[in-house]
């Protein structure tokens, strides 16, 4: 009597007594179906894309830190790998190996003995202020490799990290991909906002501007640049950052109306502000709806809350995961797991604003893979 499969009772895995009535394997599996032979070469092209994708971030990640895309770019006439490799005082085979992989990734061009910068790149990889600046996300796609090492370690036990717990590169490399952030709300986001520029750009009392978690700082004095009859006053939890920022305001001049404390958000103790921004660090706080409120309490009349954010697309949306930005998204949902977090979508946001008795809350999409959020007090 044939026994039926249970929960508790697998199927029995033993092959048939050899006789002339055993299958063979081949006889056991069906040929496959002209779809599924056509399924199975879409899907080995796509994995073999991402073999090459891998590749292709360890040869961006190379050959920005160590120069050897700035040097192509200072030689339009070209270079061959040897005279590349002596221009920056680098190993001759190592400089050989990356310019056959970055000609392989269309990084770079080859001519009569020559290797030469692509065109289209200078601007992505080489000009950190531009709106389509890509360096620092490369960097810091490369940084990510301790990351990987972590969450490798503990998949199992559901351990979490944090910033300073890794090497500092990391850290650096996130703050360099976030510079294309602020870009876009200095060219385009902040005009989104009725009145906000007027306000920004007016002569009358200086307007009181707080960055909360301002990271190392390279975002604030882009601000204070942008808008000189404004305060400005950072907030950042890590030390290490403080410092970092604090250095680059005096670099630039700006201690007289631009200072960096060190606090975390969940004190609540923030000054009293006209605008406050979080530009990529609302969906890492814990307690956010108690640091919406210490914001809200802490805005004046009409001030403004700015929230600059990753939309990440809600369960209903989530074939928008299956483009290249949505791909980008998820992927960056590794490391805000190993930090306890995770990306939100929009609406989220914009129910926190309106759960604190913000007014006039709405948003924009400033690219595929950014979103402001706004309220007014």
């Amino acid at each position: 009597m044939t026994v039926p499969a249970t929960p508790d009772t697998p199927p029995s895995t033993s092959p048939p007594a050899p006789g002339r009535d055993a299958p063979t394997a081949s006889q056991a599996a069906s040929p496959p179906t002209p779809e599924e032979r056509e399924a199975t070469s879409r899907q080995l092209l796509r994995l073999q894309e991402y073999a090459a994708g891998f590749f292709g971030v360890w040869t961006l990640d190379l050959g920005l830190r160590h120069g050897l895309f700035a040097a192509l770019a200072r030689h339009p006439e070209g270079l061959s790998a040897e005279f590349l490799a002596r221009e920056l005082d680098l190993d001759r085979m190592y400089v050989s190996i990356w310019c056959n992989a970055a000609y392989s990734e269309e990084l770079v061009e080859y001519r009569e003995g020559k290797f030469f910068l692509a065109p289209g790149l200078h601007a992505p990889l080489l000009e950190p202020d531009s709106p389509v600046y890509f360096g620092g996300t490369a960097k810091f796609l490369g940084a990510l490799r301790d990351a990987w090492g972590f969450l490798d370690q503990h998949v199992r036990d559901g351990e979490h990290s944090w910033w300073d717990q890794f090497p500092p590169e990391l850290s650096s490399s996130q703050a360099d991909s976030s510079r294309t952030f602020y870009t876009r709300l200095l060219r385009k986001g902040f005009a989104q906002v009725p009145g906000l520029m007027e306000r920004l750009g007016g002569s009358g009392t200086p307007l009181t501007f707080v960055e909360l978690a301002c990271g190392r700082g390279a975002g604030l004095v882009r601000l204070a640049k942008a808008f000189p009859h404004a305060r400005f006053h950072g907030i950042e939890g890590d030390e290490g950052s403080v410092k970092a920022a604090q250095e680059a305001i005096a670099k630039e001049g700006l201690s007289d109306r631009v200072v960096v404390e060190q606090k975390t958000l969940e004190t609540g103790s923030f000054p009293a502000a006209d605008v406050v921004l979080m530009n990529i660090a609302l969906h890492e706080v814990q307690d956010k709806e108690g640091v919406v409120r210490h914001v809200v309490r802490a805005l004046r009349p009409k001030g403004t809350f700015l929230i600059s954010e990753f939309p990440f697309p809600e369960w209903e949306e989530l074939p928008r995961l299956r483009t290249p930005a949505g791909r980008v998204m998820a992927g960056v949902q590794y490391l805000e797991g190993i930090l306890d977090d995770q990306l939100l979508p929009p609406v989220q946001f914009m129910n926190l604003l309106r759960r604190s008795g913000m007014r006039e809350v709405s948003s924009a999409e400033l690219a595929p893979i950014h979103i402001l959020v706004w309220g007014t007090k």
